[in-house]
């Protein structure tokens, strides 16, 4: 067995997908669709309406949580810097700027448009 995909509850897949896009992935197929993939290598990552998600599990998802956090790998901290201030020049909300973490790591949180935590990060 092998993690294949995450998915991303999303409240509106406009706003979404414009976020995701201004990150540097691409929606691929129709974007108005219930479900979105964006063009990721290694494991895939769709963008799943909260009406299709409420159809599938019998009841709403819950809005909180902090349960799971998607981790980003960059090429270099001016790459982290770069996101960082390109997605916050674009009104995103940078949850806990970069800074040199105690495990060896350089490391920025932001969160998307639902309030999910994104890591950015690279090896140091």
């Amino acid at each position: 067995m092998k993690l294949d995909m995450v998915g991303i509850i999303v409240e509106s897949m406009e706003d979404a997908i414009l976020f995701y896009e201004r990150l540097g992935f691409q929606a691929v197929g129709d974007k108005q669709a219930d479900y979105v993939e964006l063009d990721h290598s290694g494991i895939r990552i769709s963008l799943n309406t909260k009406k299709m998600i409420t159809g599938i599990y019998g009841y709403p998802p819950k809005d909180a949580g902090d349960k799971i956090e998607l981790a980003f790998l960059c090429e270099s901290t001016k790459e982290v810097d770069q996101v960082c201030d390109k997605m916050k020049g674009f009104g995103y909300e940078i949850f806990k700027e970069p800074w040199h973490a105690f495990w060896g790591q350089y490391y920025a949180i932001i969160k998307d448009v639902d309030g999910n935590l994104l890591s950015l990060f690279c090896n140091e």
